[in-house]
């Protein structure tokens, strides 16, 4: 047997034995957290405690090329709680009745009869308690005064000056400019990188949309997903917070980055050509495009109806917008871009170029007031009035009177296949490139009917039946037949400038095709346009002013059942401007017109008559 002090001594040793390891245990482990996992400690740290505001920067301004703004900011004075400085003691409850009563009494106080209810004031409590909760926007100078006058003696309450979009000369070029929204932040793309969202105002419609981010992606094998770099919309800033284990802000949590703000754009057009196209066609259906023919440069794009931009921001009521979707002049639709038409007889000049070119023809027919085709008839316009034809005419002639008979004669002997193919050079059936969603119009061909007839080739060589194209397409196409065959892409950036004024960008020239022709060709068909305006019998001569000298051509396309048929009026032209030395090209559309020659020349005439070129 052990004696009782050997026993004693032996526990106490294994005790004191325990105690060491567990010791030694907790020396480990304190080293462990504190040296080997001592930064990544910190991290947890400091993603439970720090928090990153997303602070939105202030989107770039629109403009003319004559420095007229289209899209702008204007500040805003706001009224915002910062709630983390109006805590109350016990329960988040009596946080938010101590906000909800303040903010009644700063309504009351300003005049205000609207305001963030209690369950708006909770959620925000609840969700985002970083952020300060705005509660008034866009105060009047008088509201204003008054919310001076309050905010001494309530806390947390302070008056913040913000941007808001506005669109400062109403409809004009609404369809081209579009409107803005606030972001989802659901949906945004950096909302992880967060704790607490300030979303972007971002473009949904026209350019504010299309110059969000800069068109142009990085795509390489190495780099296959686009890269997208703000434009108008700005580079966002960030804000570090320090909170409380309730998300309310303690302290700053360090230096933030400040926002770079959007882009300015500065387009093409030419503000006061376009309130002057917008002017001639108020109250029509109708598109106005006037195109630099040499560049590609969109001075005015007009459509009518239109609508305000200002609608949708900062949003628009579903009654109104019903309104604008049931209006039978369809105001959110861009005719110039988006609308696919029968041409009529401005196409005319394109198909003579075809004969000139395939069946080396210029020479002169008889026009008796038809063309036969199997068993039926199909009338030139002349004869309605006077019962028979234009008689004997050569391509010239037939182009500066519109014959239909000379056309369709012609046409059938070319074929469709041919047709086609001087109609793709000048860009029809395809998009043009321009940066807004546009149509690609239709291109006749073999394959677009199962069973192709003659009757059909006759129909598309006077700018009817399977032949669409848009406004556009068209001033794209008579640019080419003034400069020389170019086709160019339409474009209407003409500069991207920094904040501080800084070009970082001016657009250029881009070439998309050429005609199908030679210069001796299109002299030819130039000369007849020019008859087509000045000679006593020609069919444009309407379009004659003092201002410009017009090549021109007119157009008449009757379209609809027969029962509710109406007619689309052209008007497609181009001239040299004697101050800019310039030439313009003019598209002038209007449906339900009475003719080309009466509806559609008089208001391009108009237009050079009130707009001189600088």
């Amino acid at each position: 047997m052990f004696a009782p002090d050997f026993i004693s001594k032996v526990r106490i040793a294994i005790i004191a034995f325990l105690v060491f390891i567990l010791y030694a245990v907790l020396c480990v482990r304190l080293w462990q957290v504190q040296v080997i996992k001592g930064e990544d400690t910190k991290a947890k740290v400091s993603r439970q405690y720090i928090r990153k505001i997303r602070i939105p920067a202030v989107r770039g301004r629109i403009l003319t090329s004559d420095g007229v703004p289209l899209a702008d900011n204007r500040p805003s004075m706001d009224v915002v709680l910062h709630v983390s400085e109006m805590r109350q003691p016990g329960s988040l409850g009596k946080t938010i009745n101590f906000i909800a009563d303040k903010v009644e009494i700063i309504a009351k106080t300003i005049g205000r009869t609207e305001y963030p209810s209690r369950n708006d004031i909770s959620y925000h409590t609840s969700k985002t308690p970083g952020l300060p909760l705005t509660i008034f926007r866009d105060l009047s100078e008088a509201e204003m005064a008054r919310a001076f006058e309050i905010a001494a003696v309530i806390p947390g309450m302070e008056l913040v000056c913000d941007a808001i979009r506005i669109y400062p000369q109403g409809n004009t070029a609404g369809h081209l400019i579009g409107y803005v929204r606030q972001d989802d932040p659901g949906k945004a793309d950096d909302r992880k990188n967060y704790s607490y969202y300030v979303p972007d105002i971002v473009g949904k419609t026209g350019l504010e949309q299309a110059y969000d981010f800069y068109p142009e992606t990085n795509v390489s094998p190495a780099m296959p997903t686009p890269v997208k770099r703000p434009l108008l919309r700005g580079t966002p800033g960030q804000k570090l917070v320090i909170v409380d284990h309730r998300r309310f802000i303690r302290d700053s949590g360090g230096k933030g980055i400040l926002a770079e703000n959007g882009k300015n754009l500065i387009l093409t057009l030419n503000f006061k050509a376009q309130q002057i196209a917008e002017n001639l066609i108020e109250g029509l259906s109708a598109a106005v495009v006037v195109m630099d023919a040499h560049t590609g440069e969109i001075i005015v794009m007009a459509s009518a109806p239109s609508y305000a931009p200002s609608q949708f921001v900062p949003s628009i009521s579903h009654e109104e917008y019903r309104q604008l979707l049931e209006d039978p002049g369809r105001p959110l639709f861009n005719k110039a871009l988006q609308g696919a038409y029968s041409p009529g007889s401005i196409i005319k000049p394109l198909m003579g170029l075809s004969f000139l070119r395939f069946l080396n023809n210029g020479e002169a027919m008889e026009c008796d007031g038809y063309t036969p085709i199997g068993d039926y008839k199909l009338n030139c316009w002349i004869r309605p009035l006077t019962g028979g034809g234009h008689g004997y005419l050569d391509l010239k002639e037939a182009i500066t009177v519109s014959c239909n008979d000379y056309f369709v004669t012609n046409g059938i002997s070319l074929g469709v296949d041919k047709i086609s193919q001087t109609y793709s050079s000048a860009g029809f059936g395809k998009k043009t490139g321009f940066i807004l969603p546009e149509t690609a119009g239709r291109l006749p061909s073999r394959t677009l009917k199962k069973n192709w007839k003659v009757f059909d080739t006759a129909l598309v060589s006077i700018g009817q039946g399977e032949l669409l194209v848009s406004p556009l397409q068209a001033a794209v196409y008579i640019s080419a037949l003034a400069n020389g065959g170019i086709v160019y892409k339409p474009q209407i950036l003409k500069s991207i400038v920094e904040p501080g004024g800084k070009t970082i960008y001016n657009s250029r020239p881009e070439i998309r095709g050429n005609l199908l022709t030679t210069p001796e060709h299109l002299a030819y068909v130039k000369n007849a346009m020019f008859n087509a305006v000045y000679a006593n019998n020609g069919g444009a001569k309407k379009a004659r002013n003092n201002a410009i000298e017009l090549f021109g051509k007119t157009g008449t396309a009757e379209v609809g059942s027969r029962e509710r048929r109406y007619k689309n009026t052209w008007f497609a032209g181009f001239g040299t401007s004697p101050v800019t030395g310039k030439t313009y090209t003019i598209i002038v559309f209007v449906e339900h017109g009475v003719s080309g020659g009466s509806t559609a020349a008089p208001i391009a005439a108009q237009f050079f008559e009130q707009w001189t070129p600088e």
